[in-house]
């Protein structure tokens, strides 16, 4: 951190944070699970969990997977329960705020990684949009 550095900076400023929280090695792990799940169909793959800055329960898998797929240059957009402003959307989008500093939006069309709990959004995605969707049970 530099001397000038406001201490409420953005995560990208201090060496001693990984981008988005999780560690590389963590996030290519999480990577080539996701490739076995892409390529297998139907097979569900199963990763370590990393311990998480919130409970067990909350979203942590699907937080990890944003984490392991976010760059600096992506747009996030949080979704539980079919709405932005419920108290877990909001703490997602902080989290990747505070840990990426990645621009965040609310608007479907912007967003370039959309996580989201239980629901899908009803505005058609592109091809160069990755939905990362939580389910409770698989």
């Amino acid at each position: 951190m530099t001397l000038n550095a406001d201490p409420n900076s953005s995560a990208d400023k201090d060496a001693s944070y990984n981008f988005a929280y999780l560690d590389e090695q963590t996030k290519r792990m999480i990577r080539r699970a996701l490739l076995k799940a892409v390529a297998i169909p139907g097979y569900q793959v199963p990763f370590a969990a990393r311990e998480m800055p919130m409970p067990y329960g909350w979203g942590t898998g699907g937080v990890q997977v944003t984490a392991a797929c976010l760059t600096p240059d992506d747009c996030l957009k949080v979704i539980d329960q079919g709405a932005d402003d419920t108290t877990n959307a909001v703490s997602i989008r902080s989290f990747f705020e505070k840990t990426a500093a990645v621009k965040t939006t609310e608007n479907t069309a912007e967003a370039s990684i959309i996580q989201t709990r239980h629901r899908i959004p009803e505005t058609p995605l592109n091809e160069n949009q990755i939905l990362v969707y939580q389910v409770p049970i698989p």
